[in-house]
C-alpha cells in the first residue's frame, strides 16, 4: 500500500471529505496540519500555491475535487458500476459548483458587507441552491429515499454532501433548507454517524 501524507490547514474545510474517505476505509494516512509560518515554508513547493495536497508516496496531487476522487476510488466509493459512478461524479461536481456560489458569503468583501450578504443569502436560499438539492433529492428518492444517493452503501457523493451540509447550516440559520429538504438533512446525519467519521469526528474535534 502506498504512504499517503493529506496536507492542510487545522480545519474542516476542503480536506475534510478526505479524510473521512480516508477513515471509512481504514486506510492509514498522516493527517498533516500547517497554519502560519510552516504553511509559508510549504507553499513555494506546492503545485499550485495553496492546499490540500496528497502525496502518494513521492508524486504530489492537488486539487480538492481530484483528491477526493482518487479516496473515493481507492476505497471502493465510487459507484459499482459506470453509471453509478457517472452520477456520483454528478452530486460531486454540483457541490464544487455550490461551493463557489457561497465562497462570496464566507470570504472576501461581499462578507463584509452586510447588505450584500443578506441579498446574496437570499438568493442561494430562494433561488439558486434548491435547483440543485431538488436534483439530489430526486436522486435520493429514486434509491429509496432514506439510505443513500447511490447503491446499497456509502459514496464519495454521500460524504461529500454531508460535509457541505455544514455551510448549507451556517448560511440559512432559519433552516428554510432545513424544513424544504428534511431527507438530505436526514442523509446528512446518517453519514455523520457511520463509525468511522463519527469516531474520526470525536477525535479531531475542538476543544
Amino acid at each position: 500500500m502506498a504512504k499517503h501524507t493529506l496536507i492542510y490547514f487545522d480545519v474542516p474545510g476542503r480536506a475534510q471529505t478526505t479524510r473521512h474517505l480516508f477513515s471509512l476505509g481504514g486506510i492509514e494516512f498522516e493527517d498533516k496540519r500547517v497554519g502560519g509560518e510552516s504553511w509559508m515554508a510549504l507553499k513555494p513547493d506546492t503545485p499550485l500555491k495553496q492546499l490540500p495536497v496528497l502525496h502518494i508516496d513521492e508524486r504530489v496531487i492537488c486539487q480538492t475535487s481530484a483528491i477526493e476522487r482518487y479516496v473515493a476510488k481507492l476505497i471502493g466509493a465510487n459507484g459499482s458500476n459506470d453509471a453509478e459512478s457517472a452520477v456520483i461524479d454528478m452530486i460531486h461536481t454540483s457541490l464544487s459548483d455550490m461551493g463557489s456560489l457561497v465562497i462570496p458569503y464566507f470570504f472576501g468583501e461581499v462578507s463584509k458587507d452586510e447588505a450584500k450578504k443578506a441579498e446574496l443569502k437570499k438568493s442561494l436560499v430562494e433561488e439558486k441552491f434548491p435547483v440543485f438539492l431538488d436534483l439530489f433529492t430526486r436522486k435520493l428518492e429514486a434509491n429509496g429515499g432514506d439510505g443513500f444517493i447511490v447503491g446499497d452503501k456509502v459514496s464519495l457523493a454521500d460524504v461529500a454532501f454531508a460535509n457541505f451540509s455544514g455551510y448549507l447550516k451556517q448560511l440559512d440559520t432559519e433552516g428554510v433548507l432545513a424544513g424544504k429538504y428534511p431527507k438530505l438533512y436526514a442523509l446528512a446525519g446518517r453519514v455523520a454517524a457511520l463509525p468511522a467519521i463519527k469516531a474520526f469526528d470525536e477525535k479531531h474535534a475542538k476543544k
